[in-house]
């Protein structure tokens, strides 16, 4: 995210009219990919495809998990030593998302059927943090295109095995608390409803705001540099940058975590009720 004062630099050396504002819409904003001009020839082929910024990481992302997952991860063979390094922290991952956010909100039976599916959305959510952090790169998570259709996805997921565990009569029932007055029935229908479409809306802009509201700030402290052209001032916007920086590290793994950890409770919620 340091390198992100360069657009500021550009912009002071050029002398044109643009505000710290700009540059920060230039940067969160999910535009066009421009390619290189050693790879200008691809350009009309994203352009076709609708390759936008946010599109592009999220390929990126999938193809690091995809080869950390099958060098890391592979199948143990016989007599294979513990693993250590990246296998050991991806293991630790793995079975801390098994046994405390998968099993421990849904039980041994549904916990370890909707493992691979809470591993994926960890591991994608958590890669496209991170690599939003890296220099040039850009946070897919930060945009709502994105996280809405992570979180429609973690609804239909808790929607579908709810009237799978329930069945359609029982998934009506479970809405209305045991003991509840028949006149009174329609109205607890009806905000449960509407509670239970707020939890994708909830996942959505939790998870957007969260991974756009540092790289604003972080952006914010580097442009006063620019903004007062004074070297006190990046004595002090230099270190808020780097420590804002540091706290986006912890925010884009507590951010996966939140996210995979409501999707497993709304899931756990609902079969819990199964028998």
């Amino acid at each position: 995210m340091l390198s992100d004062q360069l657009p500021f630099a550009f912009l002071a050396a050029s002398g044109e009219e643009e505000g710290i504002a700009d540059v920060i819409m230039h940067h969160i904003a999910n535009s066009q990919v421009h390619l290189p001009e050693w790879l200008h020839s691809l350009q009309p082929t994203f352009e076709a495809l609708g390759i936008t910024k946010a599109v592009l990481m999220m390929l990126i992302a999938s193809a690091i998990l995809i080869v950390l997952m099958g060098v890391f991860l592979r199948a143990p063979r016989a007599g294979r030593q513990a693993p250590r390094g990246m296998a050991n922290a991806l293991e630790t991952l793995v079975v801390f998302v098994r046994d405390e956010v998968a099993i421990g909100n849904m039980g041994e039976k549904w916990g370890r059927r909707f493992t691979p599916f809470l591993l994926t959305l960890f591991f994608f959510i958590l890669t496209c943090n991170l690599l939003g952090l890296v220099p040039g790169g850009f946070t897919a998570t930060s945009n709502l295109n994105v996280t809405g259709t992570l979180a429609v996805i973690s609804f239909f997921t808790f929607l579908v095995t709810g009237m799978y565990a329930l069945g359609p009569v029982g998934y009506v029932k479970h809405m209305v608390p045991t003991g509840t007055p028949l006149a009174i029935a329609p109205v607890v229908v009806l905000l449960e409803v509407i509670s239970m479409l707020v939890r994708p809306a909830s996942l959505m802009i939790r998870l957007g705001a969260n991974m756009t509201a540092g790289h604003i700030v972080i952006l914010i402290m580097l442009g006063f540099i620019f903004l007062f052209q004074s070297v006190l001032v990046s004595a002090v916007s230099v270190p808020l940058a780097v420590a804002i920086t540091l706290l986006e590290l912890i925010v884009a793994f507590i951010q996966a975590y939140v996210f995979t950890l409501l999707t497993a409770l709304y899931v756990g919620m609902l079969v819990a009720d199964e028998h």
